[in-house]
């Protein structure tokens, strides 16, 4: 999200099957609103958590701060912190692997994939870390307006394509 000074770059949130959950839980509590007030309230609270969970960062270009947050429930939460200059973005690739067993065979299937990381570097040296995309076309279309803001260029040091 853009202001006039301002720029948000949203980093993580909950995984899809969370915020299924967390859609079941709303949806569950709002039914039992009538009957078992106490446990829908619960289960409405949990499942608002689960909804609208994130983290991200905030720039602000005319003060000079920066504020790394978690967000629930729509309050951020976070400490700002003042900075002089921004050196450069840059976007790492990272792989991982993940392993998967048969429920009837107990064999198991190693699957390998590819995630590339954006990071912000000062020029005090003090890294921060932006955002994660599998595709790296789409990580760069996403940094790109966040560089522009910041006056900066995007360096790529990712070690494979996709």
């Amino acid at each position: 999200m853009k202001y006039a000074n301002k720029i948000d770059v949203k980093a993580e949130s909950f995984p899809w099957q969370a915020k299924l959950v967390g859609a079941f839980f709303l949806v569950g509590g709002i039914a039992m609103l009538i009957t078992v007030w106490w446990l829908a309230v619960i289960l409405i609270l949990c499942g608002l958590l689960l909804l609208t969970g994130h983290s991200g960062t905030v720039f602000d270009r005319e003060k000079k701060i920066y504020l790394e947050y978690n967000s629930y429930l729509f309050f951020r939460r976070g400490e700002k912190v003042p900075y002089n200059r921004v050196e450069k973005i840059f976007i790492n690739s990272e792989r991982f692997s993940q392993k998967v067993f048969t429920p009837h065979t107990l064999d198991s299937a190693t699957f390998y994939s590819i995630a590339y990381n954006a990071y912000l570097k000062f020029d005090n040296g003090r890294k921060i870390y932006l955002t994660t995309g599998k595709k790296k076309s789409a990580l760069i279309g996403r940094i790109k307006p966040v560089a522009e803001f910041l006056q900066t260029s995007v360096h790529d040091y990712a070690r494979v394509e996709d």
